[in-house]
C-alpha cells in the first residue's frame, strides 16, 4: 500500500522532471525569444535580461533564469499593447507567441515545493550532474544534425545521400525529411533534441531564405549555440546573402561553406566537409568511391 510519504516523494519527483522538461524546451526556445525580441527593440533593460538568461541557461542556474524570466515577462506586460498598434512593422503574432512561452516557463517554473531553495539546489545539481554524465558517456558517439527548412528537401536529401555515402550510419544523422534519421514518434521533440545535442553534435545548418523565416529552424540554430555545438553553413544557390535576418543570427555566419552549385567552389568545399566527417567518425573511403560519390551529389544539386 502506498503511504502519505511515498506520495508526497512521487509528488515531489514529478515537479522535478516538469522542472526539467521545462527547462529543455527553454533551452531550444531561448534565440527565437531573443531573436523576436531584439528585432523589435534593443532598449537595455529587456536586452540585459536576455543576456543573463542566456547565461543562467549554460550555467544552470535555476533561479537566475527565473529571475531574467520575470524580467521579461514584466517588459512584455508593460509593452504589448505598443507591439499591438505597431502592428504593421512587427509580426504581433510572434511576439504573442513569445508572450505565451515566457509566461509558461516562468509560471511551471516557479511553481515549486515550499523548500524552495532545497528544491532549486536540487535542480541545479541534477542539470548538471545530467550534462556531465551525458558528455563523458557520449563522448565517442558523435552524431550530424542537418538543420533545414522542409521546403529545402532536394538539397537536403542531397547531403544526406552524400554523408551515408561515407559510411555514417543512419542512427548517427538526424535528418527529420527522411524516415530513416527522423523523430520517432514516440519521443517529445525538444526531449528528443535535448538528448541528442547532449551528444558531440555536428551541426550542417541548410540556409536558405524560407529557413530564416522559420522559428523552428532558427530554434535548432539556436540550440547548437546554447550547447556550443560545431557547425558547419550551407547554403542553397537562392540564398541572399544580404538579408539582415541572416547577420542578427547567433551562430558565426562568417564561417563560409559550399553554395550548393554545380562548380568548382562546391566541390572544393564539399571535400573539406568530406575530411572533416572522415576524422570525426574514424572513417575511410577510396578516392575511387568518393569521386564517384562527389560526382553524384553535385548532378543531385542541379
Amino acid at each position: 500500500m502506498e503511504t502519505i510519504f511515498d506520495m508526497v516523494n512521487k509528488t515531489y519527483d514529478d515537479k522535478k522532471k516538469i522542472y526539467l522538461d521545462t527547462f529543455n524546451k527553454l533551452k531550444i526556445e531561448y534565440d527565437g525569444i531573443k531573436k523576436t525580441i531584439r528585432h523589435y527593440t534593443l532598449e537595455g533593460l529587456v536586452t540585459n535580461y536576455l543576456s543573463k538568461l542566456g547565461e543562467a541557461i549554460k550555467d544552470n542556474n535555476a533561479e537566475n533564469i527565473e529571475y531574467c524570466l520575470k524580467g521579461i515577462l514584466d517588459w512584455y506586460n508593460a509593452n504589448i499593447n505598443d507591439l499591438t498598434e505597431n502592428g504593421d512593422l512587427v509580426d504581433i503574432n510572434l511576439h504573442k507567441r513569445n508572450l505565451e512561452l515566457v509566461e509558461n516557463f516562468y509560471k511551471t517554473m516557479t511553481s515549486t515545493p515550499s523548500n524552495c531553495k532545497v528544491f532549486k539546489k536540487e535542480i541545479t545539481n541534477e542539470i548538471s550532474s545530467e550534462l556531465k554524465f551525458k558528455k563523458t558517456s557520449n563522448i565517442d558517439k558523435p552524431i550530424i544534425f542537418i538543420s533545414h527548412s522542409s521546403s529545402d528537401k532536394k538539397y537536403g536529401d542531397a547531403l544526406r545521400n552524400f554523408i551515408i555515402g561515407l559510411g555514417v550510419k543512419d542512427e548517427q544523422l538526424i535528418y527529420t525529411s527522411h524516415e530513416l534519421n527522423g523523430i520517432p514518434m514516440d519521443k517529445n521533440i525538444y526531449e528528443y533534441l535535448r538528448e541528442n545535442f547532449d551528444n558531440k553534435v555536428f551541426m550542417i545548418i541548410l540556409w536558405s531564405n524560407t529557413y530564416l523565416e522559420s522559428p523552428a529552424c532558427l530554434n535548432e540554430m539556436g540550440a547548437a549555440w546554447v550547447t556550443q555545438s560545431d557547425y558547419t553553413n550551407v547554403y542553397v544557390p537562392d540564398f541572399k546573402f544580404g538579408n539582415p535576418k541572416y547577420h542578427q543570427c547567433a551562430v558565426d555566419t562568417r564561417k563560409m561553406g559550399p553554395v550548393l552549385k554545380n562548380d568548382g567552389h562546391c566541390k572544393t568545399k564539399m571535400i573539406e566537409l568530406k575530411n572533416k566527417i572522415l576524422k570525426m567518425f574514424n572513417l575511410e573511403i577510396d578516392e575511387k568511391h568518393f569521386m564517384v560519390l562527389l560526382d553524384e551529389f553535385m548532378k543531385e544539386i542541379v
